[in-house]
């Protein structure tokens, strides 16, 4: 997986914890375009790694981290790793009048929050991380993105750690990747299905790799006995 995110896909909320708007009233876009011409690449028009790269050290964040990723899913970039001028400008609605790095982080900050809080901007982000790691024409994303974006989008997920180890061992997740239709089981995986999987039914509609990986996690429990 490439380093350093940027995105796609918006759905815009206005409120964190405290209560404080993500939005104010009269967003204006000069800070924005100022920022956007500190990071553009003048040979193709767009901010790309580089630019990237330097806007991640300004905000003071990793590349990798999480907060980069919503800032690209809000913004709904096309490629990872790269803004066009437009999806750039389109901050200045979404997240309000910025003047300074450390505003942007707060808003990025209370984004993420509220999208934890709320189950239909949780499963966009999540369902805007596949589209965002796909290469090329593929329909699929390796096992090394989606273990990346799996504890990203859900580090406190029990599934996650014992699905992730799974996955590198299961054959048609190791050779194809993981589909879009198994992306989006697995939010759901995750928000029905109780840790030791006691809930599970087999006759549900999960896809073959949750089956597989139910049977793979009662099969150690019984070994374990």
């Amino acid at each position: 997986m490439r380093a350093g995110f940027m995105g796609r896909r918006s759905s815009g909320e206005k409120s964190s914890g405290s209560g404080k708007k993500l939005v104010p009233a009269a967003p204006s876009s000069k800070w924005y375009a100022e920022q956007f011409d500190e990071y553009v690449d003048s040979s193709d028009g767009n901010i790309g790694p580089e630019g990237v790269e330097k806007l991640c050290g300004n905000l003071v964040v990793d590349p990798t981290d999480v907060l980069v990723l919503v800032f690209a899913w809000k913004l709904e970039a096309a490629q990872m790793g790269y803004f066009t001028q437009t999806e750039w400008l389109s901050a200045s609605p979404t997240f309000g009048s910025c003047t300074s790095n450390k505003d942007l982080v707060e808003q990025l900050q209370a984004v993420h929050r509220a999208c934890r809080s709320i189950m239909e901007q949780r499963r966009s982000l999540h369902m805007f991380t596949h589209k965002f790691c796909r290469e090329d024409r593929k329909k699929t994303i390796d096992v090394a993105s989606a273990e990346a974006m799996l504890m990203l989008l859900h580090p406190d997920e029990p599934h996650v750690p014992p699905l992730i180890e799974f996955l590198k061992v299961y054959d048609p997740t190791t050779k194809r990747g993981v589909s879009q239709d198994e992306w989006s089981m697995m939010f759901n995986f995750f928000a029905e299905i109780k840790p030791d999987c006691s809930n599970y039914q087999d006759d549900g509609a999960w896809p073959l790799l949750l089956d597989e990986y139910v049977d793979q996690r009662r099969e150690k429990a019984g070994a374990s006995e």
